[in-house]
């Protein structure tokens, strides 16, 4: 706990507010503090509720100041932007945001004690729904048995892209009975298989490809929000459906 939210669990101004959010009664206005202060009731509030909290101010350039000044408090801060919509054409993509943005997803799916910062604007977009985002989630364990096949297709499906060594976010490999999948820029999951049964799960330092940690589970969640809800032979159906439609209604007239 940081002292300066345990110092401040003891002002009888907070205990008031806390005991009105315990009561559900509201809205409480706390006027006149500076920034650092609000950040420094904001994770009080936290500690002493142990629960998540949704912050939303009105821009991301306060959003991410306000990030920052929480993660002195409380490092399970997390900022979460909204989607990039690009209406031009480009040759080279960044899925930098995409990752930011499933990551923060990733934490809250994961029932941590969290707080996430946002905007107004990013609130107001239209998300993906959370059970067919973690729909196709993969869980493994030691002992269990796989299908090599369905493994690759899920990973795909996921978002995720095979390569020969995973060198960065988003990509996995498969070297004989040895699956290599990036969770993150810096750490992958090693599994380790006997014929079909999975025989070891191991975290791995990618630069190194030195293991760190063993484990006896692993989830593995998609990589980002853009996830199918059917095969893509049931879209390109749709959509094959669809111009045969407007052609014929095209005829018609």
């Amino acid at each position: 706990m940081n002292f300066i939210t345990s110092a401040m669990q003891r002002n009888k101004k907070l205990i008031e507010v806390l005991s009105n959010i315990e009561n559900k009664q509201g809205p409480v206005l706390l006027s006149g503090l500076t920034d650092v202060a609000k950040c420094a009731i904001i994770a009080t509030i936290q500690e002493c509720k142990n629960s998540s909290i949704l912050l939303v101010t009105y821009n991301e350039l306060q959003a991410k100041k306000i990030a920052k000044d929480l993660k002195y408090f409380y490092k399970n801060t997390y900022l979460f932007t909204k989607k990039d919509i690009v209406t031009y054409d480009y040759e080279v993509e960044s899925f930098d945001s995409f990752y930011k943005r499933i990551n923060v997803l990733n934490e809250i799916n994961s029932n941590k004690k969290t707080i996430i910062v946002t905007t107004i604007e990013t609130v107001a977009q239209k998300m993906i729904p959370k059970d067919i985002l973690y729909a196709k989630k993969i869980k493994l364990k030691v002992g269990d048995t796989i299908n090599l096949e369905e493994l690759k297709e899920n990973l795909v499906a996921l978002g995720y892209e095979r390569c020969e060594m995973i060198e960065a976010n988003g990509e996995f490999c498969i070297r004989g009975g040895i699956i290599d999948v990036s969770l993150n820029e810096n750490t992958g999951v090693r599994i380790e298989l006997w014929g079909d049964d999975i025989d070891s799960i191991r975290m791995f330092s990618i630069s190194s490809q030195r293991s760190t940690q063993m484990l006896e589970k692993i989830e593995i969640n998609p990589l980002h929000e853009f996830l199918l809800e059917t095969t893509k032979e049931e879209v390109i159906n749709k959509i094959l459906k669809r111009k045969l439609h407007s052609k014929a209604i095209a005829k018609c007239k």
